[in-house]
C-alpha cells in the first residue's frame, strides 16, 4: 500500500497487495470509459478528510493499477514517503509509466477540504526537491500524484519538467476527476470504500430498479453513509456476507450496526444486482422468499428484538432457521442485527447444536470491537459534517485523541457531539469533559431531552405514540391531541416544532409505500426521551394509553427484577390501569416463549402477579393447554410462577401436576423437573412421581430413548434427534443424586446416547451447500501508522 503526503505528512505502512489491471494510463488520465464517453460524477471528495482519502486512494490504486506496494513507518522510512517497487502492467508500452520490474516509484497525495479548487506549482515544490533527493540515492525512478484537486494541463507540464531535471523521466498525476471516474465504474470500489454512497448521486449508480430499492432502504441512514468509516468489523461483514451468504452483527446501542447492515445493502445492490428486502421476523423472511430468484438480499434490524428480548421473534428464528438456511444454501443473502444484551438473552432458544453456523466468529460480528485508529477517524467524520463552530473545534482539537480512546466509544454519541442541538447547555471545556460526554451518553442526552420546549417534546411524542411511524402531514388523532395537551401545549406548536427537530432527533424518511413519515433519528433518542418522559406520572398515562396491548407487553415493567433496557416502568399505582390489558391469548401453539409469557415471568412483581390472577381468574384454565415435550410450551412455566409468587388457585395447581405427571410417561419428558414448572409440586408430589420414574421408566431406559428420538426427519442432525434423551438423562441425574446404583444405569444410557448418535451420523447426509454462491475476492488488511494528528485539520472550513 503507498504513502501519501497530504500537507504536514502522514504516513501508511501495510502489506504487499496484487490486483488485476486495467486499461492504458492515457485513458485513465482522460478519465475514460472504455466506450470513450466522459462519465463526470462528483464525489465530494473534499468531504471525506485528509485519512479517509488517503485510505481511497490506497484501494483506488490497489484495484484499478494492480500495483504492489511496500511502505515504511514514520520512524524507519529513511526519508521517503512511501515506495513502490514492482511494475506497471500497463497495456500501452510507450506509455512513460509502463516500468519495468524493480523500478522504485514514490506514491504521494495531496489532499485539499475546499469543495473546489486547483493544484498550483507552489504546492509542489517542496515535493520535487524530495523526489530528487530520493532520486540521488537510488530510491526513486518514477513519481506518482494523486489529488482531490482539479490539475491544468499547465500544472502537470511544469511537474514533470521538473521532476525530469532531477533525472526522472516518468511522472504520472491523477487528480479528482480521475479518482470519481474509477469509483463510478467499478462497483468493487465502492464496496470496499463504502462511504462514496453517501458522497455521490445515487442516481447514476444504480439502474432505475435498485435506485427505487436504495431510495426506499436508505431513507432514514444516507446522512450516517456519509460519514461511515469502513472498519475491520465491516470489512468482516462484507466477506461473511459475499463467503457464507449470512452474518449477525452484535453490539450495544449506538454502535453503528444498522448503518453497516444498511451499507452491506448498498453493496448488494451495487455489486451483485441482488434486490434487497427489509423484513421484520423469520416467517416474513421465508414467505416473501423466491428460490427462483437466488440473487437476494434480507436485512432484519433488532433480530430478537428492538428494546428488549422479543419471545415471539426468537421462537420465530428458532422455528424457521432450516428454511431461512436452505434460503442461503440456494443463493440468498442474509444480514441480521441485534443489541449484544438481548442476542444474549435470545441465544439459549436458538438451538445453535442444529445451526452450528451461529457459532462461527465469522458470521457472528461484534460491531463494537473498534481499533483506537477507527475510533477516531469515525469521530473525525462526524465532527467535520456536522454544525459545531470553529470555534469549539480549536478548543477540542487537542482532547480529540483521548476522547477517540474511550473504552465506551459509540458513533452514535460522536454523531451528537458534532451537532449544536446535542451540546447547548452542557459544559464541554476539558478533556475530562468530553470522555465523561461519551461514557455517560445516556445522562447527556435526558438533560438536553428535559431542556426541550414543550412544542419540541410534543412533537416527539407524537412520533412515539405512532410507533416510530407517524405520517407526514402530520394528523392529530384524538390519542395524540390527548397527549398534546397533557403535555401542556398546543398542536401549532407541535407543528411548527418538526422542522427544527429535523436531521436532529427525529428525521424525514419514507414508509414501505414510499408515503413520507417522521422517525426518530436514532432508537435510542426514542429510549431516551421515553425514559424522560415516564419521569412526569401525568406522561406515562399518555404513553400507555397510545400503546397497543401487544406493545404493551413489550415496552413496559411492572416491577421485574430485571428491567435492562425496557421503556417505561410502570408504577405500582398504575397497575389497576394495566391488569385488564394483560389477557391470557385465546389460541395458543406449541412455542416455549410468548410476549405474554415473557412479560408475567420477568417483568412482573408478586404483587402484581397477584392482583393479575386475581381479576383473571376465569381465564386461567388456558394456561393449561400444553402437551408433550413440556419446554416447548411456556404455559407450564407462567403456572410454575404463578404458584411461586401464591397466586394460582390449588384446584388449577392440581389439574396442572397430574396432566405434567402424565406428560413425564411420554417420549421421556423430564422438563417437570425444570424451573419454574417444578415449583408447581409439593415435596410429596414430587417424591411420588420421582419413585414412578424410577420403577417404571429407568428399567427400560434404552427403549424411551429410542422412542424419543423416532419421528425426525431424515434431514434432522442426530444431535438435535437425541437433544431430549440428554436433557431427561441430565435432569435425573439432579433428581436422583443421592442414589448410586441409579446414577450408574443414567451413566450406561448417556453412553448408549452417544453410540446411537455416531451410528446415525454414518447415515445422515446434510444438504450439500449450494455452489452458486457468488465468491468475492477478499481485500488484504493493512495496518496503518500514523504519527499526524489526524484531527489537526478538523476546524478547516467551519
Amino acid at each position: 500500500m503507498p504513502t501519501f503526503d497530504s500537507g504536514p505528512h502522514c504516513r501508511l505502512a501495510g502489506s504487499p497487495i496484487a490486483w488485476n489491471v486495467p486499461s492504458g494510463t492515457r485513458a485513465l488520465q482522460r478519465g475514460l470509459r472504455d466506450d470513450g464517453v466522459v462519465a463526470l460524477i462528483d464525489y465530494d471528495l473534499h468531504k471525506l478528510g485528509w485519512r479517509a482519502f488517503q485510505d481511497l486512494c490506497a484501494v483506488v490504486l490497489q484495484q484499478v493499477l494492480g500495483q504492489t506496494f511496500h511502505t515504511f513507518a514514520d520512524s524507519n522510512d529513511a526519508g521517503r514517503d512511501g515506495a513502490f517497487h514492482g511494475h506497471w502492467a500497463i497495456q500501452a508500452p510507450s506509455d512513460p509509466m509502463a516500468l519495468g520490474a524493480g523500478v522504485a516509484t514514490v506514491a504521494q497525495c495531496k489532499f485539499s477540504a475546499q469543495a473546489s479548487g486547483t493544484l498550483i506549482p507552489s504546492m509542489l515544490v517542496d515535493e520535487v526537491t524530495k523526489v530528487g533527493r530520493l532520486h540521488s540515492r537510488g530510491l526513486c525512478d518514477a513519481y506518482l500524484l494523486l489529488t482531490n484537486l482539479s490539475v491544468t494541463g499547465r500544472t502537470d507540464e511544469w511537474l514533470k519538467e521538473q521532476v525530469r531535471t532531477h533525472g526522472l523521466q516518468r511522472c504520472l498525476v491523477l487528480d479528482g476527476r480521475w479518482i470519481c471516474q474509477q469509483i463510478s465504474q467499478r462497483p468493487d470500489l465502492r464496496r470496499y470504500v463504502p462511504r462514496v454512497y453517501g458522497l455521490g448521486d445515487l442516481g447514476q449508480i444504480l439502474d432505475d430498479r435498485r435506485l427505487r430499492q436504495a431510495r426506499a432502504l436508505l431513507s432514514r441512514l444516507e446522512a450516517d453513509l456519509a460519514t461511515f468509516v469502513p472498519t475491520e468489523a465491516y470489512r468482516r461483514a462484507a466477506d461473511a456476507v459475499a463467503d457464507h451468504g449470512f452474518v449477525l452483527l452484535l453490539g450495544e446501542p449506538a454502535c453503528g450496526k444498522s448503518t453497516i447492515a444498511a451499507t452491506l445493502a448498498m453493496a448488494a445492490l451495487d455489486n451483485w444486482g441482488c434486490g434487497v428486502r427489509r423484513v421484520d421476523s423469520a416467517e416474513e423472511l421465508v414467505a416473501v422468499w423466491n428460490p427462483d430468484e437466488p440473487s437476494q438480499l434480507f436485512w432484519i434490524d433488532d433480530a430478537f428484538g428492538g428494546i428488549r428480548h422479543d419471545a415471539a421473534l426468537t421462537d420465530g428464528w428458532s422455528r424457521r432457521m432450516d428454511q431461512v438456511m436452505t434460503a442461503v444454501k440456494q443463493g440468498a443473502r442474509v444480514v441480521l442485527t441485534s443489541r449484544d444484551y438481548i442476542y444474549r438473552d435470545a441465544r439459549p432458544y436458538l438451538k445453535e447444536y442444529a445451526y452450528p453456523r451461529l457459532r462461527e466468529r465469522k458470521v457472528v460480528i461484534d460491531v463494537t470491537d473498534l481499533t483506537d485508529a477507527e475510533k477516531r477517524q469515525i469521530l473525525y467524520n462526524h465532527l467535520k459534517a456536522g454544525d459545531q463552530p470553529r470555534r469549539a473545534l480549536e478548543q477540542w482539537r487537542p482532547h480529540l485523541r483521548r476522547v477517540a480512546g474511550v473504552e465506551r466509544f459509540q458513533p452514535e454519541v460522536a454523531r451528537r457531539l458534532s451537532r449544536q442541538t446535542f451540546t447547548q447547555g452542557v459544559r464541554l471545556v476539558t478533556d475530562d469533559d468530553l470522555v465523561q460526554y461519551f461514557e455517560r451518553p445516556v445522562a447527556f442526552l435526558s438533560d438536553v431531552l428535559r431542556q426541550l420546549e414543550l412544542g419540541s417534546r410534543g412533537a416527539l411524542a407524537c412520533v412515539y405514540l405512532s410507533g416510530d411511524e407517524l405520517a407526514a402531514p402530520v394528523q392529530f388523532t384524538p390519542a395524540l391531541a390527548e397527549a398534546v395537551t397533557r403535555l401542556g401545549t398546543s398542536e401549532g406548536d407541535v407543528l411548527r416544532s418538526f422542522l427544527t427537530l429535523d436531521a436532529t432527533f427525529l428525521q424525514q424518511a419514507t414508509d414501505v409505500h414510499g408515503d413520507p413519515v417522521w422517525r426518530f433519528r436514532h432508537p435510542t433518542i426514542r429510549e431516551g426521551f421515553a425514559a424522560v418522559i415516564a419521569e412526569d406520572a401525568n406522561a406515562v398515562t399518555v404513553f400507555l394509553d397510545g400503546l397497543d396491548d401487544h406493545e404493551l407487553l413489550q415496552q413496559i415493567d411492572c416491577g421485574g427484577a430485571t428491567a435492562r433496557g425496557t421503556l417505561v416502568r410502570v408504577p405500582a399505582s398504575l397497575y389497576a390501569r394495566m391488569i385488564p390489558r394483560v389477557t391470557v391469548p385465546v389460541s395458543t401453539r406449541a412455542s416455549s416463549i410468548d410476549p405474554f409469557a415473557e412479560f408475567l415471568l420477568r417483568r412482573c412483581s408478586p404483587a402484581f402477579l397477584r392482583a393479575w390472577a386475581a381479576v383473571h381468574d376465569q381465564d386461567l384454565d388456558r394456561l393449561l393447554r400444553f402437551g408433550g415435550y413440556i419446554n416447548a410450551y411456556w404455559e407450564p412455566q407462567v403456572l410454575g410462577r404463578l404458584q411461586e409468587v401464591g397466586a394460582l388457585p390449588e384446584t388449577l395447581r392440581r389439574k396442572a401436576v397430574k396432566q405434567l405427571a402424565e406428560l413425564a410417561f411420554d417420549l421421556l419428558d423430564a422438563g417437570w423437573l425444570e424451573e419454574p414448572v417444578c415449583q408447581l409440586f409439593t415435596d410429596v408430589e414430587r417424591e411420588e412421581l420421582l419413585g414412578r420414574i424410577r420403577d417404571e421408566i429407568l428399567p427400560n431406559l434404552n427403549e424411551e430413548i429410542d422412542r424419543s428420538a423416532d419421528g425426525y426427519s431424515s434431514d434432522v442432525e442426530p444431535e438435535h434427534r437425541y437433544q431430549t434423551a440428554r436433557d431427561a438423562i441430565t435432569a435425573y441425574k439432579l433428581a436422583f443424586a443421592s442414589h448410586p446404583e441409579i446414577i450408574t444405569r443414567l451413566d450406561e444410557a448417556e453412553r448408549y446416547v452417544e453410540q446411537e448418535i455416531e451410528e446415525a451420523m454414518s447415515d445422515y447426509e446434510p444438504s450439500p451447500s449450494s455452489s452458486s454462491r457468488l465468491a468475492e475476492p477478499s481485500i488484504s488488511r493493512s495496518t496503518m501508522l500514523y504519527d499526524r494528528d489526524e484531527f489537526d485539520d478538523i476546524a478547516e472550513g467551519k
